[in-house]
């Protein structure tokens, strides 16, 4: 798409009822804009963090569980204070926002592609497909989401040597908070397309012969995205604080990759020792992180379906 495409595409955008509703809403711009400079500072950890939190030559031991706002032994400023192995907090916190961010944004691609697909299979045929996937969902939703996430990494972990699995830490984690909100996609999308199959230009479609896979990824599918993305949103703040919680019990994120959850798992230690800054920063980034994320949600959500604000 060129330039002059793009633009023009925007300003469309910005001229439709989501766009107004968006811009007649002061709290939600306000989460908007927590949520993107909490991402841009995510991705630009590598030149914002005054350290490299993955490299453990940057942490001086002699400074460890220093207060915020103070000069270390080598002349070494911490603007956020230092945790128990010396680092500082702000490189430790701005890189552990980036593996959550990570973490919990492929999770919900994941969880959105599968439950998707499913939901459009199960919707669109219907019959033995529909029953089997239907009640593996209802299986799925009888056990929390965070015990389907520890049973697979507690599987992995049997199955695979302790170095690969520590390599692997990552996707195998996507892979268990995917697991555990799949679910949600299907469901909805399931309800949509037994309404959407039978309507005519469905019909007339399969009449002049177009493909199942087309009429279905190109047709029925784009009328689907709406509550989708709500879900998708809504989710994002469930996968952070599910990987928050696997990293917080030492079951999600090696030690040697910090995520907020693993930095308020070790801060936890030294609560009561007076030192609140290792947990109380990590754990107050979460919060606005998550919180920005569900108003932007719940935002998304009556603005797409404004009878569900009345």
């Amino acid at each position: 798409m060129s330039l002059t495409g793009v633009r023009h595409t925007a300003a469309e955008w910005w001229q439709s009822d989501l766009a107004y509703r968006f811009r007649r809403s002061p709290i939600a711009i306000l989460a908007a804009l927590v949520g993107l400079a909490l991402l841009a500072a995510a991705m630009g950890a590598d030149v914002l963090a005054p350290y490299d939190a993955f490299d453990p030559a940057a942490a001086n031991a002699a400074d460890a569980r220093l207060p915020p706002g103070t000069e270390g032994l080598f002349g070494d400023y911490y603007l956020l204070g230092t945790d128990p192995q010396g680092r500082d907090m702000l490189s430790a916190m701005l890189f552990g926002l980036r593996t959550s961010l990570l973490v919990g944004l492929a999770s919900v691609m994941a969880a959105g592609v599968a439950g998707v697909l499913l939901g459009l299979v199960a919707g669109y045929f219907g019959g033995i497909l529909d029953a089997i996937i239907m009640r593996a969902a209802d299986v799925q939703l009888s056990f929390p989401a965070i015990l389907i996430a520890l049973l697979i990494d507690g599987v992995t972990r049997t199955v695979l040597p302790a170095e690969l699995h520590q390599e692997l830490a990552v996707p195998i984690l996507v892979a268990a908070i995917a697991a555990s909100f799949w679910v949600q996609y299907a469901r909805t999308v399931r309800g949509l397309v037994l309404v959407e199959r039978g309507r005519e230009y469905v019909l007339a479609a399969r009449v002049t012969g177009v493909s199942t896979a087309r009429i279905l990824l190109s047709h029925i599918l784009p009328n689907t995205m709406g509550p989708v993305l709500v879900i998708a949103t809504i989710n994002l703040a469930l996968a952070i604080l599910t990987e928050s919680t696997l990293s917080f019990l030492g079951v999600g994120l090696p030690p040697t990759q910090p995520s907020l959850g693993s930095l308020v798992r070790i801060g936890n230690e030294f609560v009561f020792s007076g030192d609140w800054w290792i947990s109380a920063l990590p754990g107050l980034l979460l919060v606005l992180l998550s919180l920005s994320v569900n108003i932007f949600g719940d935002w998304l959500r009556d603005a797409l379906n404004p009878k569900l604000a009345t």
